[in-house]
C-alpha cells in the first residue's frame, strides 16, 4: 500500500471498520445516484416563493448542490461518518407551503428560519444535550426506529415508483403495473434483487444503471408513461444539448444581502415556524443517524453512536450553510444506507459525494434523469436491511411492542421520521403509567414527550389556520 493510500485507510480507519477504499468510492457513487433526485426535486418545491422573490432555477440548484458538497465533505472529513447530507424532504415543503406562502414571509425571511433553526441546533448539540438525548432512547426503541427508516423508505421508494399507489378502499393499492413507466421500475426491483439474492456487491449499482440504459432506449423509442400526466416522471429522458450547464449563486448569502425585516406582529409566527423546524431537523437527524448507525455497524455495546457527537455537529453546521447558500434545511440522508449496503462504512464515503456532487454542479440535465424507476430497487434492498432489526426487540413486553408497531408503521404510513418517533414515545410513556412503571420512565424521554405534544397541537394549529393564518 503507498503512503497516500496508507494515510487515507488511517485517517478515515477504512480497514479498522472492515472496508476498502474501493468499496468507499463504490458506496459514495450509488449513494449520490439514490439522492441526487434532490438536485431536481428541491429546486421544484422551492420554486413558488423564490420565483415571487425574482430567483430562478437555476440558482436553486446551484443552491441545493452548494448545501450538498460543503455538508458532504464537512461530514466527511470531520466526523468520519459514513453519512451524506442534503436539503432534506418534507422541511422544503414546509418553507414552501407553511412558513412562505402560508404564514407570508418572504423566501429570503424563510431562509432566516432556517438559519435560526440551525444556531439552536447547533447550541443544543455542543452542550452535548442532543447527545444525551440519543443515549437516552430506550434500546428497543432505537432498534424500532431503525425498522421504521427501512419501512419507511421502501414505502417511498415504491411509491415514488408506480408500484404502490393511493387507495380508494384502502390507503395503499398496487399501481398501474402494465404502464411503461412502472415495468421500468418492477424491471428495476427484480434485477436488483435477483443480483442481491446471489451475494454479488455490485447488486444495487448494476440494476441502477441498466435500468437508467433500457429506459433511456424506451425514451428514445418512443415509449410514454401515463403516469406523467400526474407529476410522475419514470422513463429517463435524453436530450444531450442540455447536459451541461453554468453555477449560477445569485442565492448565496441572499438571507442577508436581501432580507428586510417582517412586521413586528410577525414574530409569534416567526418563533413557532423556527420551532417546528428545529424539532423536526432534531428528531429526522437522530432517527436517520441511528438507522444509519445501525445499518454500519457504529452502534456500541451500550446502545451509542460512535463519532456520534461529530456527526451531530456536523448535521447542525450544515443546516447554517445550507440557509446560507439558499436553501431549505439541510440534513443527513437515509438513502446513506444504498452506500453501506455495498460495504461502505466511513467518512470517506460522504467526501465522495460531496465531489460528485461538484460534478453535477455542471452536469444538471445528465443526473436529472435519473428518475425513481432507476432507484427503487437500492431503496427496497435498504430497506429490507434495516428492517432486520426488529429481531432484538423485545416482543414480550406489551409496552415494548406497542412502542414499536406505533413507530415502525406510523413512521412508514406518515412519511415522517419525526412522527413515527412521537407517536411511539407516546405508546411507550402512555403505557408505563398505566402498568405503573412510569419510575422506568427517563426524563429524557419524558421531555420529548411534552416537546413532542406541544409540537403537534401547534403544528396541527397552523397547518388549519387557527393561528398565523
Amino acid at each position: 500500500m503507498s503512503d497516500f493510500k496508507a494515510s487515507i485507510d488511517s485517517y478515515f480507519r477504512i480497514t479498522e471498520r472492515g472496508s476498502t477504499i474501493g468499496t468507499e468510492l463504490r458506496g459514495g457513487l450509488i449513494t449520490f445516484l439514490s439522492m441526487v433526485y434532490i438536485l431536481i426535486v428541491n429546486p421544484n418545491i422551492l420554486g413558488t416563493p423564490a420565483g415571487l422573490a425574482g430567483y430562478t432555477t437555476a440558482e436553486l440548484f446551484t443552491a441545493t448542490a452548494m448545501a450538498a458538497i460543503i455538508a458532504c465533505i464537512l461530514m466527511g472529513l470531520y466526523s468520519r461518518f459514513p453519512v451524506a447530507l442534503a436539503p432534506g424532504m418534507g422541511v422544503n415543503a414546509f418553507l414552501s407551503y407553511t412558513i412562505c406562502l402560508t404564514m407570508g414571509f418572504t423566501f429570503e425571511q424563510g431562509l432566516l428560519v432556517v438559519f435560526v433553526s440551525g444556531i439552536l441546533f447547533l447550541i443544543l448539540t455542543v452542550s452535548g444535550w442532543r447527545e444525551r438525548i440519543l443515549d437516552e432512547i430506550p434500546g428497543s426503541m432505537k432498534l424500532a426506529i431503525s425498522a421504521g427508516i427501512g419501512f419507511f423508505i421502501a414505502l417511498v421508494g415504491l411509491f415514488n415508483a408506480g408500484i404502490i399507489t393511493h387507495g380508494t378502499g384502502s390507503a395503499l393499492a398496487i399501481g398501474k403495473l402494465g404502464d411503461p413507466g412502472v415495468l421500468l421500475s418492477l424491471f428495476c426491483l427484480v434485477v436488483t434483487l435477483i443480483l442481491w439474492f446471489m451475494k454479488k456487491w455490485y447488486a444495487v449499482i448494476v440494476g441502477l444503471i441498466v435500468t437508467w440504459v433500457v429506459g433511456v432506449i424506451m425514451g428514445q423509442s418512443g415509449v410514454t408513461s401515463d403516469l406523467v400526466s400526474s407529476g410522475i416522471f419514470l422513463i429517463p429522458g435524453w436530450s444531450p444539448d442540455n447536459f451541461v450547464s453554468t453555477p449560477d449563486f445569485g442565492l448565496f448569502g441572499a438571507v442577508f444581502s436581501n432580507f428586510e425585516m417582517f412586521a413586528a406582529d410577525m414574530w409569534p409566527a416567526f418563533i413557532a415556524a423556527t420551532v417546528s423546524l428545529f424539532v423536526v431537523d432534531m428528531f429526522d437527524t437522530a432517527g436517520t443517524l441511528i438507522g444509519v448507525g445501525g445499518a454500519a455497524g457504529m452502534i456500541d455495546e451500550e446502545g451509542h453512536l460512535k463519532d456520534g457527537s461529530k456527526a451531530l455537529t456536523c448535521d447542525a453546521v450544515a443546516t447554517i450553510a445550507g440557509a446560507v447558500c439558499g436553501t431549505s434545511t439541510t440534513t443527513s440522508f437515509i438513502e446513506s444506507t444504498t452506500g453501506i449496503s455495498v460495504g461502505a462504512r466511513t467518512g470517506l464515503m460522504p467526501i465522495v459525494v460531496g465531489v460528485l456532487f461538484i460534478v453535477a454542479l455542471f452536469f444538471s440535465g445528465f443526473f436529472g434523469t435519473f428518475t425513481s424507476a432507476c432507484t427503487v430497487g437500492a431503496l427496497v434492498i435498504v430497506g429490507i436491511m434495516m428492517i432486520k432489526s426488529v429481531k432484538d426487540i423485545e416482543w414480550n413486553d406489551p409496552v415494548v411492542c406497542a412502542m414499536a408497531f406505533m413507530t415502525i408503521f406510523m413512521m412508514g404510513l406518515s412519511g415522517s421520521i419525526t412522527d413515527g418517533i412521537a407517536f411511539g414515545i407516546f405508546a411507550f410513556v402512555i403505557g408505563k403509567i398505566v402498568t405503573k412503571k412510569s419510575n422506568e420512565i427517563s426524563l429524557i424521554v419524558w421531555a420529548l414527550a411534552v416537546i413532542f405534544f406541544v409540537y403537534s397541537v401547534l403544528n396541527e394549529m397552523i397547518k388549519n389556520g387557527i393561528i398565523f393564518s
